[in-house]
This record gives structure tokens, sequence and C-alpha cells, in this order.
């Protein structure tokens, strides 16, 4: 069995995501905290992962769900938009499904539209694979 933890999750987005091109030529920045106007946009944001165990065996997890927020930051509405279907596709490849989309906030410093989406995957620690929840 194999414990996956947190930072693996971590490390598996930023992965997936890091293969994602928004703008056709340039492969899009992800970062791990809230970007500033020094950063490069568009531009995804990976929150902390939450993990959960679901089901144990002798004091084992041996399944676990996590759930993760990414935000997606650019300079206009409808490319934050299109950024979450893009990242969407991509999460589903790998059983991932989308649970939840905040409302689009526009940060007044940055002036950068922001869109959170949240996604939910099973780790199965026997199989070692991530199995889709739904």
């Amino acid at each position: 069995m194999n414990d996956f933890t947190t930072k693996d999750m971590a490390d598996l987005l930023y992965g997936i995501l890091s293969e994602i091109k928004d703008n056709e030529k340039d492969k899009t920045n992800v970062v791990l905290q809230t970007p500033t106007t020094e950063s490069k946009y568009p531009c995804r944001m990976i929150n902390t992962p939450l993990e959960s165990v679901v089901k144990t065996e002798r004091a084992v997890p041996v399944q676990k769900i996590f759930q993760v927020s990414i935000e997606h930051w650019d300079e206009a509405l409808e490319s934050s938009m299109e950024m979450v279907n893009k990242t969407e596709e991509a999460l589903r490849r790998k059983n991932f499904i989308r649970t939840m989309t905040s409302p689009i906030v526009l940060d007044e410093k940055i002036k950068k539209y922001k869109l959170t989406t949240t996604y939910e995957v099973r780790y199965n620690t026997i199989t070692n694979s991530l199995e889709f929840i739904r």
C-alpha cells in the first residue's frame, strides 16, 4: 500500500495544470500562493488540497477523498471561464469531478478576474489509483 499525502496531491495537480496552454502558445503559469501584481498572467493557483480518510483497515487508511480548489486568474472575465473548461477537461482524465464553482471576483488591487472551482477525487491506497467518486 502506498500512502498518498497532501503534498503528493499538490505535486500531481501542479504537473497536470502546468501542461495546459490557454493562449495556444505557452503553458499557463501555475502557482501555489496568491498571485500579485508581479505575477505572470493568466495563471492558476492551487489551494492546499484537503484530505479526508474514508475507510481504514486495522487503522491504516485504504481510501481517501481529496478536495482541491483552483483559482483561475486573468485580465478578462471570459478567458477566466475558458481556463476553467480546460482545467476541468485535464482533471476529468484523472477522475476528478467538479463539485463547486464560486462567483467571479475582480481583484481591485491587481485588476484581474478570479474564478474558483472545486474538484474531488477518491484515492485508493491498495491499488494506488485515483477513482471516480460518483
